[in-house]
């Protein structure tokens, strides 16, 4: 079971698959809670019989529930790395319960995508599901610098993003909580070619193919990845211009794997989690039945989109300024040592 003692370090993973971490039925009760998971999922069979996780007709619509409840109640963000007292990121199962979970309510945290992804796949597994922990290189094509963005936009960085596949009949599906405003928000299926609408009016699509790093053999072919690709804004006339956001693969990446991607994402100078302060939130339409937007903050400014309309809502030139945006926007607050930490 997982613990939720509190642990002020990393503490070793558990690599065997049989001691992996899973939540208690209390446990994930009180996560329900604090996505504002709504009746008609927890009346879902899966709860009391979790062999029907392992199906499209039950597994599938609780799936979409979680995720999508997840994505607009548990932001991605940083703030660790920025303003707390250890500036430090622990992947243990209780730990992240509690932050989650048992905390949310009052301080409304959540973390990046080993963080999200790691916790959602606990969740997931424990009531059920089929879930593999899969690693992915993300385009250089959506990093924050413009000129990252010109000069190396066909490029993939080094295995940095962590995503869960959930496997329903026998078929593998991407899910995927942890990439905030460009992640897709919503399970869909592991397969080649496939297209659909996430958030109006934005598009997203599969393709299996070879990145420009990989070089090929002798009779051309190179190795091939899942590529995940995102169109923001299609054209009036339909037209649709794709930019690469990820790539990944299904190999099964451990927990100790995630410990060495999380410990160089947060700690190197070159990482944009080490250089910027973030933090964002996916919105719901009022019947809470799809996503229609964002609300995300970024360094100086906190904008708000829905059906791909930009709008900016604040400035923020201090980390007071920050610090007082997450409050009053994303009802995520400090701690007492954490805001005293960050101002100092």
């Amino acid at each position: 079971m997982a613990s939720s003692s509190r642990r002020k370090a990393p503490s070793q993973p558990e690599t065997r698959p049989e001691s992996r971490p899973q939540y208690t039925n209390e446990q994930l009760q009180t996560y329900f809670s604090r996505i504002r998971l709504p009746q008609e999922y927890l009346e879902s069979p899966v709860l009391s019989d979790p062999s029907l996780a392992l199906g499209r007709e039950h597994g599938l619509p609780l799936l979409c529930g979680l995720t999508r409840y997840h994505a607009c109640n548990v932001p991605f963000e940083n703030i660790e790395l920025h303003y707390s007292e250890h500036k430090t990121i622990s992947l243990d199962m209780g730990h992240l319960y509690d932050r989650f979970a048992l905390d949310g309510p009052r301080y409304g945290r959540g973390g990046r995508c080993m963080e999200n992804n790691g916790f959602f796949g606990t969740v997931l597994r424990s009531l059920g599901y089929d879930v593999r922990n899969c690693a992915a290189r993300v385009s250089r094509m959506i990093h924050p610098d413009r000129q990252t963005r010109e000069k190396q936009g066909s490029t993939y960085g080094g295995w940095n993003h962590m995503l869960n596949l959930v496997r329903l009949d026998g078929q593998w599906h991407v899910v995927d909580v942890g990439m905030g405003a460009m992640g897709p928000n919503m399970p869909y299926p592991l397969e080649d070619g496939y297209e659909t609408e996430s958030i109006a009016p934005r598009k997203i699509r599969l393709q299996k193919r070879s990145i420009p790093e990989h070089v090929p053999t002798s009779d051309g072919d190179a190795q091939k990845l899942w590529c995940y690709d995102v169109c923001f804004q299609p054209d009036a006339e339909g037209g649709v211009r794709w930019t690469p956001a990820y790539c990944f693969t299904e190999t099964e990446y451990l927990p100790q794997d995630y410990e060495m991607m999380s410990w160089f994402t947060s700690t190197c100078p070159r990482s944009f989690f080490t250089q910027s302060v973030m933090c964002s939130k996916m919105l719901m339409d009022d019947a809470g039945e799809k996503l229609v937007g964002n609300i995300t903050l970024f360094d100086d400014a906190v904008h708000k989109t829905i059906g791909g309309d930009r709008q900016l809502l604040q400035t923020c030139a201090t980390d007071r300024e920050r610090i007082e945006a997450l409050e009053s926007i994303f009802h995520v607050r400090l701690t007492d040592a954490q805001r005293k930490a960050a101002l100092e």
